[in-house]
């Protein structure tokens, strides 16, 4: 799975980063792209000085690697719902960085870094989301760090909408083991069901 950028031990990621106006940066990244960022900051080497661009001024940024068999990792900025709950929650105004994690034929599932508080402190987290090739808005529905352990039901809620796919929650076929083991498992059934019903 993604790992954050925050928590690259390496130092910072070559990234290339495409703006709207077509205009390219290439360099390191010096952003968390996490739900607290509104920039994506670069710079032409590793500790160099950073230029900071408004995640509505991108169009997608891709993290790269000193091994060229590796592909490059996809992050863009979406607009995201702010509850798992269909129906519930606002949109918020400004972008996050989203990870592409899985290519359906017809939703996407992305990664995003959000900070929870835990009672205990602060934690950077991994939270899953999908949006639909129709939308322009993705969808929360797991958080795959410390909270997800136990609750599908909550999961459900997220995916109200497709009935088949909470069913496969519901009966066991979908079960929270090959969930933690594949958080993009849920996007991939989706996306099955997506083409059965088309």
């Amino acid at each position: 799975m993604i790992c954050s950028v925050s928590s690259a031990k390496q130092g910072p990621v070559k990234v290339k980063l495409l703006l709207k106006d077509s205009t390219v940066v290439e360099g390191f990244l010096r952003s968390e792209l996490s739900d607290r960022d509104t920039v994506v900051a670069v710079s032409p080497d590793a500790k160099g000085k950073k230029s900071k661009y408004s995640f509505n001024q991108v169009e997608r940024l891709f993290l790269l690697s000193d091994n060229d068999s590796i592909k490059p990792v996809e992050v863009v900025p979406l607009r995201v719902y702010s509850s798992m709950h269909s129906g519930k929650g606002i949109i918020f105004d400004s972008p996050r960085m989203l990870f592409l994690a899985y290519q359906g034929k017809y939703v996407n599932g992305y990664v995003g870094y959000v900070w929870v508080y835990n009672t205990v402190a602060w934690n950077l987290e991994p939270l899953a989301y999908y949006k639909l090739n129709d939308s322009q808005v993705a969808r929360p529905y797991l958080n795959f760090g410390t909270i997800f352990r136990k609750s599908k039901g909550k999961m459900a809620n997220s995916f109200e909408e497709y009935p088949e796919l909470t069913k496969e929650l519901e009966d066991g076929t979908l079960t929270t083991k090959a969930i933690n083991d594949d958080p993009m498992l849920m996007v991939k059934e989706l996306d099955k069901i997506l083409e059965k019903n088309r």
